[in-house]
């Protein structure tokens, strides 16, 4: 049960990373298209990311005593459509990982945590795959 608990805490703290690295990304990418139907989606996704990683951050508070110390990482892009499919991918990747977590849960009180983000995050995928196919 300890290792699993383990497992937990550092999946949580990668999470933690990545919503704060994504809410970034997705607030310099909605800077790069004048259209506003992708602008509005970005920045719905932006304010979830925020949103995921306060309640990341609580969660990790309420098991370990102490929130998640991390030095930020920018994600690079070369152009809207490069970061628009970059975005859509690490959305898939981040719901994949927040179901894998819910299988691990050491507390009830990470369940609404872990599935209000996973369904989120496939709402953003989805949001970006439109994105991306008006853009073809």
């Amino acid at each position: 049960m300890q290792n699993q608990q383990e497992s937990f805490i550092q999946r949580l703290q990668r999470s933690i990373e990545e919503e704060w690295k994504d809410h970034d990304f997705y607030n310099r990418l909605k800077g790069d298209t004048s259209n506003r139907l992708f602008r509005d989606y970005i920045k719905h996704a932006e304010d979830d990311e925020w949103k995921h990683y306060q309640m990341f951050q609580h969660l990790h508070l309420q098991l370990t005593g102490k929130y998640h110390h991390f030095e930020p990482e920018t994600i690079s892009y070369r152009s809207f459509e490069s970061g628009v499919v970059r975005a859509q991918q690490d959305e898939f990747k981040a719901g994949e990982m927040y179901r894998e977590m819910l299988f691990m849960i050491p507390t009830p009180l990470a369940y609404h945590v872990l599935f209000t983000a996973m369904t989120d995050e496939m709402e953003h995928a989805t949001r970006f795959g439109t994105i991306y196919g008006r853009l073809k």
